[in-house]
């Protein structure tokens, strides 16, 4: 699972640069207008990511301004772990 959220991460990562470098007109003006609409896109989906993910796991941060960074960029790939450390605990309480 975690070459898939590495895996994840490295592609938003590309989609993240691909966006800014579609800011400088390095590409056709037809993918550009793509990129930037794409982004816009993508980056309201992550706002309504994060809001969730602060109401759901806010408690158990650590580093929350890093964690919240972290799923504006990263979106889902970076709340998996925290989905999967709930779901093994969510087992473990029901085995005993």
């Amino acid at each position: 699972m975690k070459i898939i959220i590495l895996s994840g991460k490295a592609i938003t990562l590309v989609f993240w640069i691909l966006v800014l470098l579609s800011l400088f007109a390095v590409f056709s003006e037809p993918v550009t207008n793509m990129l930037g609409w794409v982004g816009v896109a993508v980056l309201l989906i992550h706002f309504v990511e994060v809001a969730i993910f602060t109401k759901r796991f806010g408690g158990q941060l650590i580093e929350p301004k890093y964690d919240k960074l972290m799923v504006l960029v990263f979106g889902v790939f970076h709340v998996l772990p925290f989905l999967m450390d709930e779901v093994k605990k969510g087992a473990a309480a029901r085995e005993k």
